[in-house]
């Protein structure tokens, strides 16, 4: 196993509690975050599919499992306890988000909310295109992405040791183009004291057809 996603892992074993709570305090009304995430669920089809990737304590799968049929993902097993509580009615897998595989056209829409900052960057180009290929015509990806130029940093993260790997936003808004994505939003947002890449891209109804664009 890649020993930097190891990290993540046992990290998030050891403080998803903690996580929660703070995610739980830091989220709320009035938050940009709130205001996003109420824009994505909007666009979820009533009864469509969902996927959560990297699904942590399970409060944003909560959210899109009161509108769709949800799988909610997440390599730490603690998390995923947590998640199972906070949303019965999803499906939960424990995975790797640069391993997992689904079948072609499964989802309307997944969400990644500052989980594809903890896969090593050199993945990102392949777990995009899985993504595209993972979506429905007219599917949407939403998420927080890293905004900073970062191959790789370890530390303490709520009292555990963590590790992050991502690119700066001009290389991400790239690459997600790259895989074939639509970029209807793709800003660098203050939001919880730090600063990430805010992002709703969609693919066309035709665009399983077409190719990726450089």
């Amino acid at each position: 196993m890649d020993d930097h996603h190891r990290v993540v892992e046992r990290g998030y074993d050891a403080i998803a509690e903690r996580y929660a709570a703070a995610a739980r305090a830091n989220r709320g009304s009035g938050t940009y975050f709130r205001s996003f995430l109420d824009r994505v669920l909007a666009r979820v089809p009533k009864g469509g599919t969902a996927l959560d990737l990297g699904c942590g304590a399970g409060s944003i799968t909560y959210e899109l499992a009161r509108r769709a049929h949800v799988v909610g993902l997440d390599r730490s097993s603690v998390q995923l306890a947590l998640a199972r509580e906070a949303a019965p009615r999803a499906r939960f897998v424990r995975a790797d988000i640069a391993d997992v595989a689904f079948a072609p056209a499964s989802f309307d829409v997944v969400v990644a909310f500052w989980t594809l900052i903890h896969v090593r960057r050199e993945r990102h180009a392949e777990v995009f295109a899985a993504i595209r290929a993972w979506l429905r015509s007219g599917g949407i990806l939403a998420g927080t992405f890293g905004s900073s130029d970062t191959p790789e940093d370890r530390s303490d993260f709520f009292g555990a040791p963590m590790a992050w790997s991502h690119f700066d936003a001009r290389t991400t808004r790239r690459l997600l183009q790259d895989a074939g994505f639509e970029l209807e939003q793709a800003e660098v947002i203050a939001d919880e004291g730090e600063q990430s890449l805010w992002v709703i891209a969609t693919i066309g109804p035709f665009a399983a057809g077409n190719t990726p664009r450089g």
